[in-house]
């Protein structure tokens, strides 16, 4: 935990120093989204980890700068809901940020990641807090990108606290157009190995998947729509592979 906290903390000193360096561009919006997920998921999880369907609003946003670029999101789910609701259908709060600090040109950069999860159904609170840190390349080009990475990873929730493996992971993405039609494909996969054992016990073994596929028609430059896939196998506390569509709206400031 020491070796985390002397990260986040020199991460703090750094970055707004950097992010006074020159502004190259980014965005930001607000999404609406419904997360349906397979009646097998639904199913098979009914007695431990509750994947019920839920919609959630989503604020989003990332930056580009001459040091780097940062991405992040806050999800709000089952906002319709009480905070106390029975497991699956109890308000959660999620949030994610990372970090991409540039190391000179040679297209390797420092690769720092943060994600959170919380919630309290019938009042009992649970978490889940990840941290990386490790290296990504990014690999861009006329109107794609791939960005991996390689990280350690730390975990911190309910059950677990301690090192916790590794990830390799990246987001890639490819922008065409269909007549007078703009779209795009992008893709988000993490997969962890060598997981501590008394994390491995409740998440399906010593490795895991996570990550979605995206289909994204930017109807207007203010408005986007899209359908995702998403997947997970040994990981969200469970065993086996568990799967859904999201269907989101967003709308660009």
């Amino acid at each position: 935990m020491k070796k985390i906290l002397t990260l986040t903390l020199s991460s703090l000193l750094i970055i707004p120093t950097l992010i006074h360096a020159e502004f190259k561009g980014g965005f930001a919006d607000i999404g609406l989204h419904y997360l349906d997920w397979t009646s097998d998921t639904t199913e098979k999880t009914s007695k431990k980890s509750h994947k019920d369907d839920f919609g959630y609003l989503e604020l989003e946003g990332g930056a580009n700068f001459s040091w780097g670029e940062m991405y992040g999101f806050f999800d709000w789910e089952n906002f319709y809901n009480g905070r106390h609701a029975k497991p699956g259908s109890e308000q959660r709060y999620t949030f994610k940020n990372t970090n991409r600090i540039y190391l000179g040109d040679t297209g390797l950069n420092l690769y720092l990641h943060a994600y959170g999860t919380y919630g309290s159904p019938h009042r009992a609170n649970f978490h889940d807090d990840m941290f990386l840190y490790g290296l990504g390349y990014n690999f861009t080009g006329n109107g794609y990108w791939f960005k991996p990475f390689f990280a350690k990873r730390y975990t911190d929730q309910t059950y677990y606290t301690g090192d916790n493996g590794y990830v390799l992971g990246w987001v890639a993405g490819y922008s065409f157009s269909l007549g007078s039609e703009n779209f795009s494909v992008t893709n988000w996969n993490e997969y962890e190995f060598d997981r501590d054992a008394s994390y491995a016990a409740g998440n399906g073994g010593k490795d895991g998947i996570n990550g979605a596929v995206a289909l994204w028609w930017n109807a207007t430059p203010h408005l986007t729509a899209g359908v995702q896939y998403r997947y997970a196998d040994n990981k969200l506390g469970e065993s086996f592979l568990q799967d859904g569509i999201i269907y989101s709206i967003k709308y660009l400031f």
